[in-house]
């Protein structure tokens, strides 16, 4: 056996060890931070949380990397309050239910570095580069763990999370039995609701189609990207963007940003 065929049978023999002692922490408290350390091992990153994407209320923070000078805890507020909708994350894991890891590359739109919410949070929370293992729940909702880094993440790292994906999402779901339900859903204004909701008049007096086209713009989906997820025109997109402009009384995205956030209570 050469060297490096003894280095792979022992460090599956390592990964063997450290998921039968993720298992023994099922029920406690440092679970999640007991599978950061175990992953900080074999990858490089610099932020972590564990939340949960619903379908009808904002994300429930169960663990963070919990930075000392509390600046993560106001980016979460900020974030469960309404920036959560622009999260390419968070719109992937609504129109997906399968168990995944998914790179920022996989979901983010093509204008997504030019959009307000990467200015104002994105860049200042994860800086460069994120990554997230999605486990589906029974309910419809997901469960995550996410990384975040200030240089991108090599093909080494992602190998290993892929490698260990299937072990550790399996784990993650076991380990959500044991975590407190999630409060009353909180509804939001700009919200994709049921259609009851939807089909009331808004303060603005815009049109679903409107509301849609708003949010994909801020989350920086191209025309042409809107065009291609809500199966219209680039011509009827452009018409959308300039009644809505019209009705809010706005000309920039920044002017649209800023109503949007005045919006989440």
């Amino acid at each position: 056996m050469s060297n490096d065929d003894k280095h792979d049978v022992l460090s599956l023999f390592g990964w063997h060890r450290d998921f039968a002692l993720l298992l023994r922490e099922l029920e406690m408290e440092t679970f999640w931070l007991s599978t950061s350390r175990l992953l900080a091992r074999h990858i490089e990153f610099n932020t972590w949380v564990a939340l949960v994407f619903h379908r009808d209320q904002p994300p429930t923070i169960l663990a963070d990397s919990d930075d000392d000078d509390g600046a993560d805890e106001t980016l979460f507020k900020d974030y469960q309050k309404g920036l959560y909708l622009l999260d390419p994350f968070y719109v992937a894991a609504r129109s997906s239910s399968s168990c995944a890891l998914v790179t920022l590359d996989d979901v983010s739109p093509e204008q997504f570095t030019q959009t307000e919410y990467y200015q104002r949070y994105f860049k200042r929370n994860i800086v460069a580069d994120e990554i997230q293992l999605n486990q589906p729940l029974s309910d419809g909702s997901t469960l995550c763990l996410s990384l975040g880094s200030i240089e991108r993440f090599n093909t080494a790292s992602l190998g290993v999370l892929q490698l260990v994906q299937p072990w550790l999402c399996e784990l993650m779901r076991l380990r959500f039995a044991y975590e407190d339900s999630p409060g009353t859903p909180q509804r939001h204004p700009w919200h994709p609701m049921d259609d009851k909701q939807r089909s009331a008049a808004s303060r603005y007096g815009l049109t679903e189609r409107e509301r849609e086209v708003s949010q994909l713009m801020l989350g920086g989906c191209s025309t042409k990207e809107i065009a291609r997820r809500l199966g219209i025109s680039v011509e009827t997109v452009r018409a959308h963007k300039k009644h809505l402009y019209t009705k809010l009384g706005i000309n920039t995205q920044a002017e649209l940003f800023s109503l949007f956030w005045q919006e989440q209570p």
